[in-house]
């Protein structure tokens, strides 16, 4: 742990801005854009900028043209008026509608308000009678209907809802400023407003802005210095233009459509178990590095496997619309789950792609907006139709996935093809004929059970009564004991946490003889112990432990001075029989282990001593996980006649009994593999040898095979219906795949599935999809969208701030033929985007949000970038691409919480080590119910749902992170190795190394001083106390440079801290 620091405060103007929270507030409050360089904060609103913001949302109201009633009208019936009296039938009063044209115009009376019903009831004196009920309008939104119904009541369709038309730039009195239309649009804005723009931002800084926001990496000062020596007029452009050829140009493009697609690692919901889909997330980055055209990168995504001929990456792209949570909990309803995973596909789409809060019409009409509950679920027909389980993804990915590897798919095909074929012939009338007479033979013999000696006798047919006559239970210490299907009848299922003690009863001695016996059927891949005699929290004497290793349960068992270890290997998720009998000789050679009725080699490790057990202490079965059955003990050394009978004969005269008529499929399955494996005669015999083999190799290969969920559509799609309520039991009408009423239909040679569904949103003509796409590039760079809700296009949002900008961007994005990179190009060559983000404070109070775009947005970094930004400043980042999720330093113990100790997968955290701790944060590993600690506190999202915009905290813990974090502490000792090392020999020198590293530009004489003195304070304290520097310097993986003063590294490496700590270090200026 890193000792806290006495970072020096200053006011607003202190040259060392640190990264500070609000304490006592109580809670995570927003942080607003500084906008000027010495940091200003606004922690109220004044009156002023209350009636800034409205007026901002809306231009000024013309007394001769009447307001917009898009833009000033709309929204105050969408906000007062649509819950009551809009598209939701079941909750409409006095059926009246205000969303649609002739409801509205209904209750208006053209250039007479005052005789207008609809002004005649929001200004009513009585308030009884006034509208909305409990409240009453703002005079700003009264004069606002007063004014459009003066002029004429024009109605206008919702803005978003009609396809965009390109405008003509406007011509400005800035236009020596322009460089790009999209500075004609702001400049023309600002003139209107009586604004003017901002100077350009200093090179150093407009470097490392278009660095982070193009790579997520900040410039080298390689970078740095040859940006500044470049004076040519087209400098900066070349520099765009390397930036988005990089490989990590990909990588941060991807990032927020991580958060659009909810890519984890994990399945979510109450177990959260692990999944793989990083070949889709590969396949993402990969698109944008290849500039993929737009209109293809949704079609892939949507409908890759539909696609004629489709390929393999065709089929990852289908990813996007598997990566939404799947259950499999006990108790849960198949059905119910189907249901939700296809809502979750249908809101995310419309999300995405149209910017519609479609959820909301899941269980009535849209409140707000023109979608009908009927629209919804005709939407929703379109994924209806994937070949899929309700429950599903205990082992691993759901079905339907595809195997990543080309050659492992192969192999998959050629062993599924051999076991078909074998089972076919082990399915065969012959075969059947050679059970059957098997199993008369057995009902025939009818051999007494094996009894004499018998001490314990658990069958745990859904009970914990000992059975062998001596009228004791089980216990579980206090858990309720769960059963399944066993290889008897039922089986009791224990997890690493559970204890069950068998008997109190001292049975085992080390003079006398025994044989312990049981069914297992290991699930985990961790050491377990099977039957203990002696306390739980030591391997005492007299335990029988199970280390399971990758290939399948390596049995290791430990009497005292005696160790020894099978040969042999149990596979998982398989029954085995397992018996161990002991003569009573001390003697290694006393035991004899034997699988499955057989005797199974065993390699003596220890044999010098004598065999010992712990006395007194009860029989127990302890960390132990998977399934158990027909456990026993024997006080006697039973024969190998009888062992193999208890094995093989006994549980399987016990199936014979049971008229066939009434087994259980479960029991007939038992039953075949019974006789298959030791009695029935060739060619049935190798045959059955052969499929085991075979799924011997198909196991390992599910455990170490990389596969990916992918969209595959059903041979027969099922039906859809309106849903009452989003209740999946309640189906009403049936429907079929459709788009919503208010949107342009599907085009008429389009399919109606999904490959139907993504030509429609990519066709030219589409209202939406252009704009919401090109708005969310836009919220990447500037901090907000041109509109602010990138989520929401409908009448609940805010409206464009420049709608004639937005118009043009789409339409310039699918003329340009969807070029994701060209798009990029030209908003971060724009002046607009090139501005500084200093202004005035009279700029700041004017424009607190940067809606009119007067200078850049100034915010902090997303949470990725922060960590990145540290590890790459330091020369710590490993720049790795894709690739399985890692595991970098967290707190112990956050997953713990939340964890399972049964079969289950990502259930404990174990760290990384070596290069991976450094990877780049979007491949750290997603767990939905504990998202990565220092990735949330910087508001990462947990990604159990589409996330359009990130929530902007400030809180205390983000400075705890920075400055106590495992990774920022390793990073501040590798910078401040770079400081000594590369930095020069005065402390100038090494702050303006750090300087460059961090921030890409020179330190400031002020904050040289106040470093300097810093320094030399931190080398003070360190040389009176060595071991503190020796206690900060361990922190991390990496070893710190033994070659250098340990005092003077953990000086320097507080120095680094305080830089890494800095607001500039995690803000784009």
């Amino acid at each position: 742990m890193a000792p806290q620091l006495a970072i020096p405060a200053g006011g607003s103007g202190h040259p060392l801005r640190r990264n500070r929270s609000a304490p006592g507030r109580g809670g995570r409050r927003r942080v607003p854009d500084p906008g000027t360089h010495d940091n200003l904060r606004v922690q109220g609103l004044s009156l002023v900028r209350l009636a800034v913001v409205f007026a901002l949302s809306t231009p000024l109201i013309s007394a001769a043209a009447g307001p917009d009633f898009g833009r000033q009208v709309r929204p105050v019936l969408s906000d007062s008026c649509f819950s009551c009296h809009g598209p939701d039938a079941k909750s409409r009063m006095a059926n009246l509608r205000l969303d649609t044209r002739e409801g509205l115009l209904s209750k208006v009376v053209p250039g007479r308000p005052d005789e207008s019903p609809l002004f005649q009831r929001i200004t009513h004196a009585n308030p009884a009678l006034r509208m909305p009920p409990g409240r009453t309008l703002t005079e700003a939104q009264r004069d606002a209907i007063r004014s459009w119904i003066a002029s004429g009541a024009k109605w206008e369709q919702h803005w978003s809802y009609s396809a965009p038309v390109r405008p003509e730039p406007p011509a400005t009195k800035f236009k020596a400023w322009v460089r790009n239309p999209i500075d004609a649009f702001v400049a023309a804005r600002l003139e209107k407003e009586g604004l003017k723009p901002s100077p350009e931002a200093d090179r150093a800084t407009l470097l490392r802005r278009v660095s982070l926001d193009l790579t997520g990496l900040p410039p080298t000062p390689r970078q740095v210095r040859a940006f500044l020596a470049d004076k040519s007029p087209d400098a900066y452009e070349k520099v765009v233009d390397e930036l988005l050829r990089s490989p990590h140009y990909g990588e941060k493009m991807a990032m927020s459509w991580l958060d659009l697609a909810r890519y984890a690692d994990t399945h979510g919901y109450h177990i959260d178990s692990h999944r793989d889909m990083f070949p889709w997330r590969d396949w993402v980055i990969k698109a944008f590095n290849d500039n993929m055209p737009f209109d293809r990168f949704v079609t892939d995504q949507l409908a890759g496997d539909l696609a004629p001929g489709a390929t393999r990456e065709q089929l990852i792209a289908t990813g996007f619309n598997r990566n939404h949570m799947i259950n499999f909990e006990g108790g849960a309803i198949a059905e119910e789950y189907l249901a939700e995973y296809v809502m979750d596909r249908a809101e995310t789409t419309a999300t995405v792609f149209l910017g519609m809060t479609m959820g909301c019409a899941r269980c009535h009409d849209h409140k707000y907006d023109p979608v009908s509950q009927k629209d919804y679920y005709r939407f929703f027909a379109f994924f209806n139709s994937i070949d899929e389980k309700g429950l599903d993804g205990q082992r691993g990915n759901a079905k339907p996935f595809l195997v990543v590897d080309p050659g492992s798919e192969k192999e998959y095909a050629q062993i599924d093809a051999e076991m078909k074929t074998l089972r076919e012939e082990l399915d065969s009338p012959e075969a059947r004929t050679a059970q059957a007479a098997w199993e008369k033979s057995q009902r025939d013999r009818r051999r007494e059970p094996v009894k004499e000696g018998l001490a314990v006798h658990y069958e745990f047919d859904g009970s914990l009564a000992d059975s062998s006559g001596h009228y004791r239970y089980a216990r579980t210490g206090g858990t309720e004991p769960a059963f399944s299907a066993g290889m008897v009848a039922k089986a009791i299922s224990l997890t690493v946490d559970d204890r069950l003690v068998l008997t109190d009863e001292v049975l085992l001695d080390e003079a006398r003889p025994f044989t312990m016996a049981l069914f297992v059927q290991p699930t985990h891949e961790r050491s377990v112990r099977v039957l203990s005699k002696g306390p739980v929290e030591i391997v005492s004497d007299g335990s029988v432990a199970v280390p399971i290793g990758k290939r399948g349960a390596l049995w290791r068992f430990r009497f005292g001075d005696i160790r020894f270890v099978t040969k042999d290997h149990v596979l998982f998720n398989r029954w085995t029989h397992v018996a161990l009998r002991y003569d009573g000789s001390r003697k290694a050679s006393g035991f004899s282990l034997y699988l499955n009725g057989q005797p199974a080699a065993v390699e003596i490790l220890e044999q010098g001593g004598r065999a010992r057990f712990s006395s007194g202490e009860p029989l127990a079965v302890s960390d132990y996980q998977g399934q158990m059955d027909d456990l026993r003990v024997y006080e006697r050394a039973l024969e190998e006649g009888e062992i193999a009978r208890i094995a093989l004969h006994e549980p399987a005269a016990r199936l014979c009994e049971v008229p066939e008529s009434k087994r259980s499929k479960e029991e007939k399955d038992r039953l075949k593999e019974y006789w298959l494996m030791w009695a029935s005669p060739e060619p049935w015999k190798g045959k059955a040898e052969q499929v085991r083999r075979l799924q011997a190799r198909r196991d390992h290969m599910d455990r170490f095979v990389a596969t990916t969920m992918i969209m595959k559509e059903m041979e027969t799609p099922r039906d859809s219906f309106v849903l009452a309520r989003g209740d999946y039991r309640n189906r009403k009408e049936k429907v079929t795949a459709g788009v919503p009423s208010a949107l342009p239909p599907l085009p008429k040679d389009a399919p109606a599935n999904r490959l139907g569904l993504a030509r429609w949103l990519v066709d030219p003509g589409h209202p939406l999809t252009a704009r919401v796409t090109v708005n969310r590039f836009w919220q990447q760079y500037f901090g907000a969208g041109i509109v602010k809700t990138s989520e929401d296009f409908g009448s609940q949002g805010e409206p464009p701030s420049h709608p004639e900008l937005l118009d043009w961007l789409a339409t310039e994005f699918i003329r340009t033929g969807w070029d994701i990179r060209a798009m990029q190009r030209l908003i971060v060559t724009s002046a607009t985007y090139r501005q500084s983000s200093r202004a005035p404070a009279a700029l700041w109070e004017r424009d607190p949000d940067n809606r009119l775009l007067a200078r850049m947005s100034r915010f902090r970094l997303p949470a990725e970038i922060v960590r990145d930004n540290a590890l790459a400043a330091s020369g710590l980042l490993n720049p790795e691409m894709g690739g399985r999720g890692v595991f970098p330093y967290q707190p112990a113990g956050l997953w713990d919480e939340m964890a399972f100790g049964r079969e289950f997968t990502a259930q404990r955290y174990t760290p990384s080590s070596g290069k991976d701790l450094y990877r780049r944060s979007m491949y750290t590993f997603w767990k939905r119910t504990v998202p990565p600690a220092a990735l949330a506190t910087f508001d990462a999202p947990d990604r159990e749902k589409c996330t359009s915009r990130r929530a902007v905290t400030n809180t205390p813990l983000q400075a705890l992170v920075l400055m106590n974090d495992p990774t920022y502490v390793e990073a501040a000792r590798r910078l401040a190795t770079g400081m000594l090392r590369e930095g020069g020999a005065t402390p100038e020198a090494r702050i303006g190394y750090a300087f460059e590293r961090v921030l890409a530009r020179k330190a400031l004489k002020e904050e040289i001083a106040v470093l300097r003195e810093a320094a030399a304070r931190q080398l003070r304290v360190y040389e009176a106390d060595r071991e503190a520097a020796a206690r900060l310097l361990r922190n991390g993986e990496s070893p710190a440079d033994a070659s250098l003063d340990a005092a003077e590294l953990a000086a320097w490496t507080n120095v680094a801290t305080m830089i890494l700590n800095l607001d500039e270090a995690i803000t784009k200026e």
